[in-house]
C-alpha cells in the first residue's frame, strides 16, 4: 500500500477534506496556533468530498464529513480505524453518538444514529458494539429542518409548508439525494401524498414513485434552485422575496450575518438529523499520524467545539466547550435561553439580538426530536439515478 508521506520539512503538515460546515477559517487558524502545525482545508460540496474521500485516500489526511458518509466510505478502504486510547477525551463524549440515545431515553431517530456505524468490529464491519476502534471521532451534529422568514415562524410549522402551492417558485431543495430525499420525503408524508413503508429506505418501487411526483413538482416550477453547496443557496435568498428551503444551521447564521431575517421551522413532524466526525485516510506515515490524532484530540478539548456553536452547531463533548463560551452563549446555544446579549457568530458579526430565542429549545429538547437520521438506503445508487433525473440534474 502506498503511503502519503508528510514532505513538510518544518511544522508537521495536514490535509483535511470536507464541506463549509466545519471547514472554516477560524478552526483553521487556531488550530494551527493551538498545535503549531499546518492546515490545508480543501472544500467541496457533501457530494464531491463524499467521492473524492472513497476514491482518493491518497488526496487527504483527514476526513472531515458525515456519519452516514461511511456506509460508502469505510467499504471503500479509504479510511483507517481510529485507536480510542489515543483519544484523550473520549469519555466525555455524550451518550448520543455511543448509544443513539439521550440520557436513557428510547434512541432517537430512525436508520441514522451514528452508534451503528461508530465501533469497528472484530470482522473489519461496523456496529454498535464497543470496542477499542472506531470508525470516526464525533464531533459536531444538530437537529435541522429548513429555513423560513422569520416572521413567519408562527404560520410555518409542518415539513408539508416546504410543498405548499403557495411557496411555489420559492422553495430551494438541496441536491444531495442522501439528505434532499429526507427533507421531501418528509414534507411528502406531511402532506399525506406519499407514504413510505420506511422513510429512511425505500423499495425500489417507491423510489421509482417519490421520483415521478418530485418531477411533477420540478417542471411546474416549483423549486427557485436546487444546491449543491450551501454557499449557492445562500446566494440565492436575498431577503427580497420571502424564500424557505433546505438549510443547514451553518447556512442560516451565514444568512442572518448578511442582516436576512430568516430562522429555522420548527416542525410538529419534528427533525432530521445529521452527525458529523473526522476521520483518517489509511495512507499516513507516522509522523503524520501522530499529527493527525493531535488535530483530532484538538477537536475535543474545547476551542473547536466552541467555534462550531457559534457556527450554529453541537459538540460531541459540549461541557468541554462551555469554559470557551460566556454564560450567555452557553444558555442561548445549548439551553435555549433567550440572550441576554447580542449573539455574535464565528466570525464575531452579530447574528442574533437581544431576547431572540434559539427555534426548537434547548439541546436536549431539539434532539430528542429527530425522527430520521441522514443515510444511505439499500438502494442508494438508484435513488441517486433517479434523483437526478427528477430535477432535471
Amino acid at each position: 500500500m502506498a503511503i502519503t508521506p508528510n514532505i513538510s520539512k518544518g511544522k508537521p503538515s495536514l490535509r483535511v477534506l470536507g464541506t463549509s460546515v466545519t471547514l472554516i477559517e477560524p478552526i483553521r487558524k487556531q488550530a494551527e496556533k493551538d498545535l503549531g502545525i499546518n492546515l490545508d482545508f480543501t472544500i467541496l460540496d457533501g457530494t464531491e468530498a463524499q467521492r473524492r474521500g472513497a476514491l482518493r485516500p491518497e488526496s487527504f489526511d483527514v476526513y472531515d464529513q458525515w456519519f452516514h458518509d461511511l456506509d460508502l466510505i469505510w467499504p471503500a478502504g479509504s479510511i483507517g480505524a481510529i485507536d480510542i486510547n489515543r483519544i484523550n477525551n473520549w469519555e466525555q463524549i455524550n451518550a448520543l453518538p455511543k448509544t443513539g440515545r439521550l440520557n436513557g431515553n428510547a434512541r432517537t431517530g430512525l436508520h441514522g444514529d451514528p452508534s451503528k456505524r461508530l465501533y469497528v468490529q472484530l470482522d473489519g464491519s461496523l456496529g454498535r458494539t464497543p470496542s477499542d476502534q472506531i470508525s470516526m471521532l464525533p464531533t459536531v451534529h444538530n437537529a435541522d429542518s429548513f429555513v423560513v422568514p422569520e416572521n413567519m415562524t408562527d404560520e410555518v410549522t409542518s415539513w408539508a409548508c416546504l410543498l405548499d402551492t403557495k411557496w411555489a417558485g420559492r422553495v430551494v431543495l438541496q441536491r444531495d439525494a442522501a439528505i434532499g430525499c429526507l427533507d421531501v420525503l418528509l414534507a411528502l408524508s406531511a402532506k399525506r401524498e406519499f407514504l413510505a413503508a420506511d422513510i429512511g429506505n425505500l423499495e425500489l418501487e417507491e423510489i421509482d414513485e417519490l421520483a415521478k411526483i418530485l418531477r411533477n413538482y420540478r417542471t411546474k416550477g416549483h423549486f427557485k434552485s436546487i444546491w449543491a453547496d450551501e454557499i449557492d443557496a445562500i446566494e440565492v435568498i436575498d431577503g427580497n422575496t420571502p424564500v424557505i428551503g433546505s438549510m443547514w444551521w451553518s447556512g442560516l447564521i451565514a444568512l442572518r450575518a448578511k442582516g436576512i431575517p430568516v430562522s429555522m421551522a420548527t416542525p410538529s413532524e419534528g427533525y432530521r438529523g445529521w452527525f458529523g466526525g473526522i476521520a483518517l485516510s489509511n495512507r499516513l506515515d507516522e509522523r503524520t499520524l501522530d499529527a493527525a490524532y493531535e488535530y483530532l484530540n484538538w477537536w475535543l478539548d474545547g476551542p473547536a467545539g466552541a467555534l462550531a456553536t457559534r457556527n450554529g452547531a453541537y459538540m460531541s463533548n459540549p461541557q468541554a466547550s462551555r469554559p470557551h463560551l460566556s454564560e450567555a452563549e452557553w444558555d442561548f446555544w445549548y439551553e435555549g435561553k433567550p440572550a441576554r446579549e447580542i449573539v455574535r457568530n464565528t466570525f464575531g458579526v452579530p447574528v442574533f439580538k437581544v431576547g431572540d430565542i434559539r427555534s426548537g429549545g434547548a439541546y436536549e429538547e431539539r434532539m430528542s426530536k429527530v425522527i430520521v437520521w441522514d443515510t444511505i438506503m439499500d438502494e442508494h445508487n438508484y435513488l441517486v439515478r433517479q434523483w437526478d433525473y427528477a430535477l432535471g440534474l
